[in-house]
């Protein structure tokens, strides 16, 4: 007899073909999710933007859609792109949305209903970014709502490291503007050679044997100096000595002293045997000062002619001092100018090292190895700050690589490997409208050229690779080997030497890499 099977073969077929179409959906969908972290290569904003809303129109194959950034108050949405959206429409959903906000932050819900449209925050610890909205129709998948929070967490990321870049970056500019304006006023003055000047003019100009010009940096009093002029010679003498209370009163006060009987004043403690090997008997002092702020004071000791001090050399002492008291100004506005950009440069790189776990502090070896390297190959000054300036940046072009590719535990695809390549040429890219950086360009360029040609973006071979960048194509290697990746553990020291060693010629300049092998002996590195 022969038996029926209790099932249908014909219905299991068609199961199983319904089952192996629906896994391709999803395995497909998976994949639209991880390319809409991608979007992160995207570092402008607004093209970052249109890139997410387009890719989620094609997963979610919504009718209408728009994405809006938050205010300056979270619940105030500005629509920033919009697909077959009215404005009515629009008005009517941030109106709502504003509405019922309080009760929306007590529970934060990844999925919000309003007006017919689906609405997805857009969070990032805690924080309402954005908001993008769809409506939707029987053409989504029938798993929308389990893949809309993961799309919707996919683009806050992305929308985080723009939103990041583009407030960085657009200080970074003003700064660089302000900063090269900054360096033109005052870029041929040596500080110290001015004081000199000033110092001895105040001495020849008023007939005296002593005059000093100091300048007050901070409220420390050990960081305050002077230099000063004695018969004619210009000579530097202990900070803490010269600053004596009549040095005080001036800064405190603002105003000039004359002491024509310093033996018989209340400053006889301190003053007359300030100064090694010169007793002063009677002193002028006129504050430098702009704008109420006192930035240091010029003071003339011992008359030579008798009579005193005179009106005469007080209206000299100030001419000096206001003219003085303009430059250190610009000097003190330029040093502020300065420390300013790179303390937003040590930001923004710090801003890229953070997205990958696994070279935090990276910019910040790679410049000190540079800059190390640099002074024992005996380059000028001017050098070790390009190379300075162009170790801390080099990966800059790595803010536009995603977090998928930079933190893949694994070796990376093809595909992967040149999105990674392209790093140095969004380095370019980033940097190249920023004037006061014109001059790193080639090392954030070439840094990951090889000396025998094989190297990228550009295959250059020998000299024709910038000698800065070969130098830190070498300090970035070795911080490479002697940290642990997703892929691997550290190299020690000695491993790390070994392979740049065996390198030489090939990917490595041999002169610069037997400068660093020695170093690294003498464990200078």
């Amino acid at each position: 007899m022969i038996r029926t099977p209790w099932f249908d073969n014909k219905q299991v077929s068609a199961r199983e073909a319904e089952l192996a179409k629906e896994n391709e959906l999803l395995k497909k969908q998976i994949r639209d999710l991880l390319t809409l972290e991608e979007t992160g290569f995207f570092v402008e904003l607004d093209s970052l933007l249109r890139a997410t809303l387009n890719k989620t129109l094609m997963l979610c194959k919504a009718e209408a859609s728009f994405l809006a950034l938050t205010g300056d108050k979270p619940y105030d949405l500005d629509v920033r792109i919009s697909n077959s959206v009215p404005e009515e429409k629009l008005q009517e959903i941030k109106d709502a949305f504003k509405d019922m906000y309080d009760e929306w932050q007590e529970h934060e819900s990844n999925i919000i209903s309003i007006k017919e449209f689906t609405l997805l925050p857009l969070m990032r610890r805690h924080k309402l970014l954005g908001m993008i909205g769809l409506k939707l129709n029987s053409s989504a998948p029938d798993n929308l709502m389990d893949i809309l929070p993961i799309l919707a967490s996919r683009a806050a990321s992305s929308l985080e490291s723009a939103i990041l870049y583009e407030k960085m970056f657009k200080r970074l500019l003003v700064l660089s503007n302000v900063f090269v304006l900054g360096k033109e006023i005052v870029s041929n003055i040596d500080i110290n050679s001015l004081l000199e000047k000033f110092s001895s003019i105040s001495c020849d100009g008023t007939e005296s044997q002593v005059a000093c010009v100091y300048r007050f940096q901070n409220t420390d009093i050990a960081s305050q100096y002077a230099r000063c002029s004695i018969g004619g010679e210009t000579v530097i003498v202990s900070n803490v000595r010269l600053y004596t209370p009549i040095l005080e009163e001036v800064r405190n006060k603002g105003k000039m002293i004359l002491e024509n009987d310093l033996e018989n004043s209340k400053y006889k403690d301190t003053e007359p045997d300030k100064i090694p090997g010169v007793k002063l008997k009677d002193t002028l002092i006129i504050p430098l000062s702009q704008q109420d702020k006192s930035l240091g004071a010029i003071q003339v000791a011992n008359k030579q002619s008798p009579g005193g001090y005179t009106v005469d050399d007080i209206d000299l002492l100030q001419i000096l001092a206001n003219q003085l008291a303009s430059v250190l100004q610009n000097a003190d506005l330029f040093y502020n100018l300065q420390k300013a950009y790179m303390d937003t440069l040590s930001a923004l790189t710090s801003a890229i090292d953070a997205k990958d776990s696994y070279t935090k502090g990276h910019s910040d070896r790679v410049t000190e190895i540079s800059v190390t390297l640099g002074a024992a190959l005996n380059l000028p000054q001017s050098e070790i700050e390009k190379l300075r300036l162009g170790g801390m940046l080099h990966d800059i072009g790595k803010i536009g690589i995603p977090e998928l590719v930079l933190n893949k535990p694994g070796h990376l695809s093809d595909d992967e490997y040149n999105i990674m390549k392209s790093h140095p040429t969004q380095g370019v890219a980033i940097l190249e409208n920023v004037q006061f950086l014109e001059n790193v360009i080639p090392i954030v360029r070439s840094h990951h050229e090889r000396y025998d040609g094989r190297g990228y973006p550009d295959s250059l071979k020998g000299d024709e690779i910038p000698f800065l960048a070969r130098i830190v194509s070498i300090a970035d290697t070795y911080d490479a080997m002697t940290t642990d990746r997703p892929y691997r553990k550290a190299l020690s020291a000695q491993e790390a030497v070994k392979e740049i060693k065996r390198c030489a010629g090939t990917q490595f300049d041999p002169h610069i890499a037997k400068t660093f092998i020695e170093l690294v002996e003498k464990t200078k590195i």
